[in-house]
């Protein structure tokens, strides 16, 4: 089949590849303070490279912790910090905790630190002011270690998983994965959680790298060795977030329900691989447990601390009621995952595209592909909405619903060869929200998130980035490369309509871009985003939280452009008429169009 190939000359890869580096050196110059989660990370990190899976030593610096036969253990799952200790080792020997102290205290001489933690709780640290402003300090001289260590763990993960959008995109869509990576690496929030120690980008990256194999391994006859590539990858995936098993399994029915093959038997060799390399992927996460916990069925999340107290482990059982914390799903707690102040559809409209598109690769018989990521989308928003903490805590968004985000970009593929209007009109408030959400506080521990972030932008008061480790402050001028990266990102990795002067004739994804329904849709975004909130005790945007408002107003503004950059004709240079592919070559060549 056509479609299922690369249309991409060498000059248009290059452009892609620069795009999605632009996107990755955005990322990487963002310095965020430390949260609970980082700490966790970090502190098994340090454990790991002390020879021992205990935090003990740690303990006080983490909240998100476990208490076991007398010992403190991270209730992280053990892949990152495997992943992360041996660059941690080498930073160490090469004098890389001098380096990061020196770092922080050039930030904090420069500008208004924002690596210092003056607001933490006493009753955190066993009510022991002395500890309390020790580890504040330890932490603080901490944080750009930690940032190189994200450089290796959530920054270079997060490039992959760009270039592998990219790649299925194109093989799905040809020409649009492209601008389904760009939309996903800048539109979700895959833009804030690459620029933090979380292991949700490289367990999700894995997922899809686990699928992508599938795809290409689809491409040509059955190879039952890629078959279980795929599987060590959903197994690795596993030992990197817990909850990738849901994405596992399905991307494993994918593999094994092949549709060319045929009889109990093939499919059942192709489960046993598949199964065989997914049991692979996660036998280190058996000899973990086995070395921290004496049993391969002990799970590191058994015995999470709830309150911390005079000892650190007061009273344990954070996640225990029901299975690990998740109940049966509430359809409530859904619609706020959706569309309260933080929901996915407020802060990141762009993904209801991801959705339509899902719908045009079903009817364009890219059926298991679309029915796969609707599937992977509807279990995690399940799974999310009968967790205990179905935003994760003080997160800008859902952070459990990340996994379903790449497979959801499939659908940007198709979405923005058929509507490309309407795909630009929703992103431009998802960069805006996002990008105020990742330069200001991403981990934001209220309801008011908007109002938060405009308050700090008003403040001009920022994340900390690389600038601000060398003398330059946290205002403005530091954070303008990671903006006009993003920029630079967006106006390469967008589609343009094109005028050939040859024969004043336009060539592009579709002559009617679709900019009325585009209009249709920002201004449906903007009145639910400003409203639906209220239906969660959140005051609503057009009740008087003003710096929300003008937030809101800049995404609405940034989609009118965005609109106008796609859907307005460029020039390209004169070429002969022959070159110039017919409407009609155009429509045949590319079945989305068709539906368009």
């Amino acid at each position: 089949m056509r479609f299922l190939r690369p249309l991409l000359s060498e000059r248009e890869r290059r452009r892609a590849l620069l795009a999605l580096v632009a996107l990755g050196l955005a990322y990487a110059l963002v310095m965020q303070s430390l949260g609970w989660a980082q700490t966790a990370y970090f502190a098994q990190v340090k454990a790991f490279a002390d020879g021992t899976p205990r935090i003990d030593r740690y303990s006080w610096e983490t909240r998100d912790k476990s208490w076991y036969d007398g010992h403190f253990h991270s209730v992280k799952a053990p892949g990152l910090p495997a992943l992360l200790t041996p660059a941690y080792v080498a930073l160490d020997a090469v004098g890389g905790d001098d380096l990061a102290a020196e770092m922080a205290e050039t930030a904090r001489e420069h500008g208004r630190s924002r690596w210092h933690y003056s607001a933490l709780p006493v009753h955190s640290y066993g009510y022991s002011v002395e500890r309390r402003d020790a580890v504040q300090a330890r932490l603080e001289r901490q944080t750009p270690l930690v940032w190189m260590l994200g450089l290796l763990g959530t920054v270079l993960p997060a490039i992959g998983l760009l270039l592998a959008v990219r790649w299925a995109g194109d093989r799905l869509v040809p020409g649009g994965g492209l601008p389904a990576a760009i939309t996903l690496g800048a539109g979700t929030l895959i833009l804030p959680f690459a620029t933090q120690l979380f292991g949700h980008v490289l367990a999700a990256t894995l997922a899809f790298l686990a699928f992508a194999l599938l795809l290409r391994e689809r491409a040509g006859p059955p190879r039952l060795a890629l078959v279980a590539g795929a599987g060590l990858l959903a197994g690795l995936a596993v030992l990197t977030e817990y909850p990738l098993a849901l994405a596992g399994a399905l991307v494993g029915l994918y593999g094994v329900l092949r549709g060319d093959v045929a009889g109990w038997a093939a499919r059942a060799r192709r489960a046993a691989a598949y199964g065989g390399g997914v049991l692979a992927g996660m036998l280190p996460l058996a000899a973990y447990n086995l070395w921290a916990f004496g049993s391969v069925n002990h799970n590191s999340y058994t015995g999470a601390v709830k309150v911390s107290g005079m000892s650190g482990h007061a009273q344990l059982g954070l996640n225990d009621a029901h299975f690990f914390g998740i109940a049966l799903p509430s359809p409530g707690t859904a619609l706020e995952l959706l569309f309260s102040a933080r929901g996915l559809l407020t802060i990141a409209p762009v993904a209801a595209v991801g959705v339509y598109g899902l719908v045009l690769l079903h009817r364009r018989g890219r059926r298991a592909e679309a029915l796969l990521a609707a599937s992977i989308a509807f279990a995690y928003l399940l799974y999310d909405s009968g967790y205990w903490t179905p935003f994760g805590g003080g997160t800008p968004g859902p952070r459990f619903l990340i996994p379903l985000l790449p497979f959801l970009a499939l659908g940007f593929a198709a979405a923005w060869r058929a509507r490309p209007a309407v795909c630009a009109a929703l992103l431009g408030p998802s960069v805006v929200l996002l990008l105020a959400a990742t330069l200001t506080r991403p981990l934001i521990g209220g309801p008011d998130s908007a109002g938060d972030w405009a308050r700090l932008i008003g403040e001009d008061l920022f994340s900390n980035t690389l600038l601000s480790a060398v003398g330059l402050g946290n205002a403005w001028p530091t954070v303008l490369p990671v903006v006009a990266l993003v920029v630079f990102a967006l106006a390469l990795g967008l589609p343009r309509r094109v005028v050939l002067d040859s024969c004043r004739r336009t060539t592009a994804i579709q002559d009617d871009p679709g900019v009325g329904l585009a209009l249709v849709a920002l201004f449906g975004w903007l009145v639910v985003a400003c409203t639906a909130p209220a239906l969660w005790d959140v005051p609503a945007v057009v009740t008087g939280d003003w710096g929300a408002g003008a937030l809101f107003a800049a995404g609405a503004g940034c989609g009118l452009v965005l609109v106008a950059w796609v859907a307005l004709p460029s020039r390209r240079a004169t070429q002969p008429p022959s070159s110039a592919p017919s409407r009609r070559d155009a429509v045949e060549d590319d079945p989305v169009a068709q539906l368009a």
